[in-house]
């Protein structure tokens, strides 16, 4: 097999060198900017027409294996969906360098020979069986006919690019200049394949005990989380379509994604650039949020951390969710200290200065001192200073901010967290939701497919996941 291969190589490298030699006479007269520029495209658009030659070689010679092909087929067999033997067929795949080549590969379809009930099936709607599967193919990690190198730079193409239009002009600069739908079809198939992998990890990593080794085994461990925005489109299902677009309307109400990180903290409270932050968000509810949270603590070891911090704002379905994130783990609740973020505390303060109505120079005195009882975790007199407020007909309002920090009094020891280096700041969730949510996800005119918003949060979530990403204490 080697010998037909390398001479089939060596062929497309002769090729090469003359279309090079054509060339050369003419590039050597380059003398402006613009030739020059002319140049160096040009012959970077050959050798990465060699590349995708010589990489259609091989796969070509990979994929006629007789061994490969009974392995992935008796693979695919395994799947939940029946398969049986759907003959053979021509696919055309796509290679990183923006070209083509055709493959003939075995091919399963979704076993139907049963008798179906009901009405029978219109053209294009597969039902529950799915499309067929070309077990070559997949064993290879070729997806939508598309290549494991070529896949990865779309994907991170488009999960980087603040738009889908921003994402294809930069692929077209590197060569890779198929339509829009295959684009997007390519991102979204994997999108879909790794929340589908994520959820299953998750559902299978809570289910067992946690790990009692791991990176996060004997470090100070920072835990945090909060909500972004983006909208959500729903499509009509009955009504009157359109006359130029021949759709029906749609409804695209605002959503709260939720996101996460875990990092880690030295002695004096700051995060270690050595140690990988973990990011990751989705569109589901709390309960889900906190379920991908807890699996990802108990497998790295988190049960055996040195210290868990938990810093959040003052929403309740974050703190009422800690007793089951320290049960999960196996540590006591009274052992995970519990931040209120500074800056949100502080807003709080200036809510109720909002209230009465001062004379001048009151109001900013009154501010200073309430600010200083909360940098100094004074929070009884803080309390005790919101009360002297409380008069007339502006008690009741100032009893409702009252309770605010009567429930986070043990959040706000500031003074002591500073001390023992435990981080004030919520900045570092602050500073993902605005990288992986809002820069993407939230703008105007931007209305998301659920599944593929759910699908962008996770590879933006990956791709974020660096120290550099990160807002400062």
């Amino acid at each position: 097999m080697t010998d037909p291969l390398l001479s089939h190589i060596q062929r497309a490298i002769a090729i090469f060198c003359q279309l090079l030699a054509a060339r050369l006479l003419g590039w050597s007269q380059a003398r402006d900017a613009q030739a020059i520029l002319d140049l160096e495209a040009q012959v970077h658009e050959l050798t990465r027409l060699l590349g995708d030659i010589i990489v259609a070689s091989l796969l070509r010679s990979i994929l006629a294996d007789p061994t490969l092909q009974a392995e992935a087929t008796a693979a695919a067999r395994q799947m939940d969906t029946p398969m049986r033997d759907g003959g053979r067929r021509t696919v055309k795949i796509r290679l990183l360098g923006g070209s083509t080549f055709e493959a003939t590969v075995p091919y399963l379809k979704p076993d139907r020979r049963k008798p179906r009930r009901g009405r029978k099936r219109k053209p294009g709607r597969r039902g529950k069986g799915g499309a067929g599967i070309c077990p070559t193919l997949a064993a290879l990690g070729i997806w939508e006919r598309a290549t494991p190198a070529l896949t990865a730079e779309i994907v991170h193409q488009m999960s980087a690019a603040d738009s889908h239009a921003a994402a294809f002009e930069a692929l077209e600069r590197r060569g890779i200049a198929f339509n829009t739908k295959t684009l997007r079809g390519i991102f979204y198939h994997f999108a879909h394949r790794a929340h589908a992998q994520r959820m299953a990890w998750v559902e299978q990593t809570n289910a067992k005990a946690a790990c009692a080794t791991g990176p996060l085994a004997g470090a100070r461990v920072v835990i945090t989380t909060d909500g972004g925005r983006c909208r959500i489109r729903t499509n009509a299902r009955a009504g009157r379509r359109r006359r130029e677009s021949r759709h029906r309307g749609f409804t695209a109400p605002w959503k709260e994604p939720k996101v996460l990180v875990i990092y880690c903290v030295d002695e004096e409270g700051k995060r270690l650039s050595t140690w990988r932050p973990v990011l990751d968000a989705t569109m589901d509810d709390c309960e889900a949020i906190y379920a991908m949270l807890i699996a990802y603590l108990k497998a790295l070891g988190a049960s055996a951390a040195k210290e868990l911090i938990v810093v959040a704002d003052g929403a309740p379905w974050i703190w009422e969710r800690v007793g089951q994130l320290a049960l999960a783990l196996g540590v006591s609740r009274s052992s995970v200290v519990e931040v209120l973020d500074f800056y949100h505390a502080s807003e709080a303060v200036h809510r109720v200065a909002e209230v009465p109505h001062w004379k001048p120079g009151e109001r900013k005195r009154w501010l200073t001192r309430a600010l200083k009882l909360l940098r100094d975790g004074h929070i009884d007199g803080l309390i005790g200073h919101i009360k002297s407020l409380a008069v007339g007909r502006r008690a009741k309002a100032i009893g409702e901010h009252v309770g605010y920090f009567e429930r986070h009094k043990d959040r706000m020891r500031y003074k002591w967290f500073k001390a023992k280096g435990v981080p004030r700041s919520s900045g570092a969730v602050e500073s993902v939701v605005r990288r992986v949510v809002n820069l993407r996800l939230k703008s105007n005119g931007k209305f998301w497919l659920r599944e593929n918003a759910q699908g962008m949060l996770l590879v933006r979530s990956y791709l974020r996941s660096r120290p550099e990403s990160y807002g400062r204490r």
